[in-house]
């Protein structure tokens, strides 16, 4: 891992929120729970009081009844949430000195769904074929851990697929293969694979705090800040093993990541496009942020 103190790709100026303002007065909480939440709740207490007050089920249902300087606390109750996330536009803004705000307390969002059993196909001596409903980018994960993956190296071409090692998968065709320990099928494994584009996308939102969040296995990335999203802060955020990059940042968006930990990433740990900026302070990157014109 290589701990970076501050990082800082900019083509304009970055304001800084503080985490005092995230709370501020006036401003509405919505309570997230996956295991004792409804989505028919109003979200506006921590533990079910009746059949329609308490916490919400998904984060995408706090999104929906959140407003202009809002918090969502996510309950962490060990069980990841299965959920992709969108903030735009107003809604989902805040002010400098009220933020939209989602605390994750230490909570897993992933983007990985398990392996239907009949998607196997046996293709070779203990060699499995998965053929995925979505193509490009790719992530196998087993028992919650991405899996060794083989790739061509700058400018082979594979004309079949190559030997694969035990436990070890590759990607040829537009198919997935895995080469299984012996006589062992995938199907009876705690098999999964990335499903969900992105955890989190900002479009055209500003003042957003995001923080104490894992955000893992999505076909693409961890969290995109796609275009005109402004003044964005990710604080003490793990971005892993996702089939693209832990975050991208593109158009003419402003962040500043802080205490965070980006590793493990497909492709890139950081995808830095376009006009954007981006300020790393205190995180730890395995690799070196990516900047594409």
């Amino acid at each position: 891992m290589k701990p970076v103190a501050c990082l800082l790709v900019a083509f304009s100026s970055l304001a800084v929120i503080s985490l005092s303002a995230v709370q501020s007065a006036g401003a509405a909480v919505f309570y997230v729970n996956n295991r004792t939440g409804s989505e028919r709740n109003d979200g506006l207490v921590d533990k079910p009081l009746n059949v329609l007050t308490g916490p919400v089920k998904s984060i995408s249902r706090a999104l929906q009844l959140a407003e202009s300087g809002d918090t969502i606390e996510v309950a962490n109750t060990g069980v990841p949430y299965y959920d992709n996330l969108t903030l735009q536009g107003t809604k989902h803004s805040g002010h400098a000195d009220r933020p939209f705000t989602i605390v994750g307390n230490g909570a897993t969002l992933t983007g990985a769904m398990i392996v239907p059993s009949g998607a196997w196909a046996e293709v070779g001596r203990d060699l499995w074929k998965l053929v995925p409903y979505r193509k490009g980018y790719f992530q196998l994960v087993r028992d919650g851990k991405a899996l060794s993956e083989l790739r061509p190296d700058s400018g082979e071409e594979w004309n079949s697929v190559p030997k694969l090692q035990t436990n070890e998968w590759c990607v040829w065709h537009g198919a997935v293969y895995y080469q299984s320990e012996r006589l062992v099928s995938p199907s009876t494994l705690h098999m999964s694979i990335a499903r969900r584009s992105c955890g989190i996308t900002i479009f055209a939102a500003r003042h957003i705090v995001i923080s104490d969040l894992t955000i893992q296995h999505f076909r693409l990335d961890g969290v995109n800040l796609h275009d005109l999203a402004t003044n964005v802060q990710l604080r003490n955020i793990t971005l892993r093993e996702n089939g693209r990059s832990g975050l991208a940042i593109g158009g003419s968006s402003t962040a500043q990541v802080i205490l965070s930990d980006i590793h493990r990433n497909r492709d890139h740990s950081v995808l830095i496009r376009e006009t954007s900026a981006l300020a790393i302070d205190d995180c730890i990157l395995d690799a070196d942020p990516t900047v594409h014109d």
